[in-house]
């Protein structure tokens, strides 16, 4: 038992420091993700030193010291996703018709045959604006049927995993599909108009995993070339979709700070989408980021479509005369360099 203790308190202290270093590795960025299960893990670890490490004090208590330092790190960067946190995003108590919408972001998984759980789920909750990631042909041929409750779209489906598809009730203007870091993964950039006409900037997004053979560079300069078109303009601004990274991570933190966006996780939930397969090992990767100008109505994870991942659903209100935000934080000075080094 006690080489089994030494292997995982080995094993906890490493997956807390690797990530610790600067770079895109991905068998290093990779343990971004399992904050909550190394936690766990390292709890365990503390209890299985304490009784089965037989060194002497003088050398068992700084193992015990380095596993609290652990411990606390990894819960550090958990607990803004709960409500022991403050909330960055304010609940909005004002919809208005005319300024509120409800958008639903879901990725169906390319390989997902169980589509009319997909319809089915979509009629049950009507949303306003709907963002499919992942879609292939085949789901572009089965979502053709929502053409008629939503009559503006910007579909680029593909076979590699990357398609994307929006619908949208509510007008569409200025729709491009992008292609910001490799020129088989899009990214969709349209101007939703409110029926109030106010205009809202819209990015949905599906950057690039960190897995074994590639690193994370790419998707995350994907995310800052976002952000920098959102400083640029400073309209108010919706970004969504499955980030393939998780919101305590140095490239999502240092993202939401340089284009001053809000997650409406912190202080509410984790709202873990990913990996429906795997309940053990769940992380919030799909995400809906937005500027001050929205009030939060509705955040809510769905039930299971037959993909890996969760549906997302959000409702929210444009209030453009209020900052509906708390604790907004903005990149200093060594961050603003950072992002200069990562967009080309």
């Amino acid at each position: 038992m006690k080489i089994i203790t030494l292997i995982l308190c080995t094993i906890v202290l490493l997956a807390t420091g690797l990530p610790l270093i600067n770079t895109t590795e991905w068998w290093i960025r990779i343990f971004d993700f399992p904050r909550l299960q190394i936690a766990l893990l390292t709890i365990l670890a503390l209890i299985l030193a304490y009784f089965f490490i037989d060194f002497k004090w003088e050398f068992k208590l700084p193992l015990m010291a380095l596993l609290v330092v652990a411990l606390v790190y990894q819960v550090k960067l958990v607990v803004v996703y709960t409500p022991l946190y403050k909330t960055q995003a304010k609940d909005s108590n004002m919809p208005i018709e005319g300024t509120s919408f409800s958008l639903l972001v879901s990725n169906v998984r390319m390989e997902n045959e169980d589509k009319e759980r997909f319809y089915a789920l979509v009629k049950k909750y009507n949303p306003d604006i709907l963002l499919v990631n992942e879609p292939d042909k085949a789901w572009a041929a089965s979502i053709s049927k929502l053409d008629g409750d939503f009559p503006y779209s910007v579909k680029y489906p593909q076979e590699n995993t990357y398609g994307m598809i929006l619908l949208s009730k509510l007008p569409l203007t200025e729709s491009a599909v992008n292609f910001l870091v490799r020129d088989d993964i899009p990214s969709i950039f349209t101007r939703i108009t409110l029926p109030s006409g106010s205009l809202i900037d819209f990015y949905g997004v599906h950057p690039e995993p960190p897995t074994p053979g590639t690193d994370s560079y790419k998707r995350d300069t994907e995310l800052l070339i976002i952000g920098e078109k959102i400083r640029e303009t400073g309209n108010p601004t919706i970004v969504a979709g499955d980030l393939n990274d998780v919101g305590w991570s140095v490239t999502s933190k240092l993202f939401r700070k340089y284009s001053e966006l809000v997650d409406p996780r912190e202080g509410r939930g984790l709202y873990n989408t990913y990996s429906v397969f795997v309940p053990l090992l769940r992380y919030p990767l799909d995400h809906i980021f937005y500027s001050r100008e929205f009030g939060l109505l509705i955040l809510k994870k769905l039930e299971d479509i037959g993909s890996d991942h969760f549906p997302l659903l959000i409702g929210l209100n444009y209030e453009p005369d209020t900052d509906n935000t708390e604790g907004l934080e903005k990149t200093n000075a060594a961050e603003e360099e950072k992002v200069e080094e990562k967009i080309p």
